[in-house]
């Protein structure tokens, strides 16, 4: 089996500009997932099932927790699998495509059913494509700028975010909130291209061979009872558990919050998340030369202050008012949350079983993102007759998965 280096190798990806060509590249794909992000999951599948549909945010909930379950499962799986071939691209390949038109039919538009169907495909492959792109990290950094790489994959991605967040807004208030997918879907593959034809990959190698399967569950089986013996890493994935848990919750209802809560507009909603964008790409940038100077771990904490203020915050808000300051908080948190989380994996995961362990951390994660909403939708459905304070009781559960997080991260590693 070959693993991607950790640094050198093809990791190098040549040096002066044509490193930067592939860095460059591998960033765009930052890009290209956070529109989906942004205008899928955030802005108009759960608006579109609640406002348009007459469905719940449990509905939204439910499909969105459903796909977790399945990627969860499949997350180690598939790192292991890029492990074996010691190639990253061809997986990336075949999952953003079927993500991407997955995301192009849900345009669509009714009835719920199909469009919460092809939501819960779509997120699925979404996620499963990270467990190759955020292992691709070794391909176009070293140790020297990891923070940095990480870093300026996230602020371009949310910089884009707002060229496609206000590309889509006008499509969709014209044509309807499902118009926003076959949008959506263009943009994510235009941006996600140049990753998947400049970003050197490992040396070629077969994808498969008989037995490869049962062989893969056997090394998934002996990577997750290796986790608790490597110093910290099952502890930060606990953290990460929790408060990856309250941050995807954030993401997924931000909108409905801000309409149901603040009595946000439509066209104030978009304004809000272009805010939020443009102050989580001040965190991701900020966030990357953090790392590099005082670690990771550091980093990562200074990340989930912010996050508490702001959903604090977002938790008292007397008036519409407050939450124009909530949106640049937390989105400051967020840049600055992914800049250095996966940064921190990166440095507890030793460099032969890269690939398996971001297979891991990707289970974790995505258990993480079903558990949230479902306590969400939870919340919301069993306090619904109190109108608004049921989103801020809400909010108060995230909190608590968030603070609990920083709590289990204190006795991880300084790296």
């Amino acid at each position: 089996m070959t693993a991607a280096p950790r640094d050198g190798g093809v990791a190098d990806a040549g040096a002066g500009p044509n490193r930067f060509g592939a860095l460059f590249a591998w960033a765009l794909y930052d890009l290209a997932n956070t529109t989906f992000s942004l205008n899928v999951v955030s802005r108009y599948v759960p608006l579109l099932i609640v406002e348009d549909l007459g469905g719940r945010d449990l509905d939204v909930s439910v499909a969105y927790s459903g796909a977790m379950v399945l990627v969860a499962l499949a997350a180690p799986l598939l790192g292991a699998l890029s492990d074996f071939s010691g190639r990253r691209i061809p997986f990336l390949a075949v999952t953003t495509l079927v993500c991407v038109g997955a995301t192009a039919l849900m345009g669509f538009g009714r009835p719920a059913g199909l469009v919460l169907g092809l939501f819960a495909v779509a997120t699925f492959f979404y996620q499963a494509a990270l467990v190759f792109y955020d292992a691709l990290l070794a391909n176009v950094s070293d140790e020297t700028n990891r923070g940095r790489a990480s870093g300026f994959g996230i602020a371009l991605g949310y910089g884009g975010s707002i060229f496609s967040l206000y590309s889509v807004s006008p499509v969709a208030e014209h044509w309807g909130k499902a118009a926003a997918f076959p949008t959506t879907a263009a943009i994510f593959l235009a941006f996600a291209l140049p990753c998947l034809l400049m970003v050197p990959d490992g040396p070629g190698g077969a994808l498969w061979r008989r037995g490869l399967a049962r062989e893969t569950v056997a090394r998934v089986a002996a990577t997750l009872r290796r986790v608790p013996r490597l110093p910290g890493l099952g502890r930060f994935l606990a953290a990460h558990f929790l408060y990856t848990d309250a941050v995807n919750t954030v993401i997924l209802f931000m909108a409905v919050y801000a309409t149901r809560v603040g009595g946000f507009a439509s066209a104030e909603v978009t304004r809000l998340l272009a805010l939020s964008t443009v102050f989580a790409i001040v965190g991701a940038f900020g966030c990357g030369p953090l790392i590099d100077r005082v670690g990771a771990k550091r980093a990562l904490y200074a990340a989930l202050a912010c996050w508490a203020a702001g959903l604090a915050l977002a938790l008292g808000a007397p008036a519409k008012g407050a939450l124009w300051l909530v949106g640049p908080i937390t989105g400051v948190a967020l840049g600055a949350t992914w800049a250095a989380d996966r940064v921190l994996m990166f440095r507890l995961s030793p460099p032969e079983a890269l690939g398996e362990l971001y297979g891991v951390y990707g289970m974790v994660g995505r258990f993480a993102a079903i558990t949230g909403p479902l306590v969400w939708g939870v919340v919301v459905y069993a306090l619904e007759d109190t109108g608004a304070l049921a989103y801020r009781a809400a909010i108060g559960a995230l909190l608590v998965m968030l603070l609990t997080g920083a709590w289990v991260l204190r006795r991880v590693p300084a790296v």
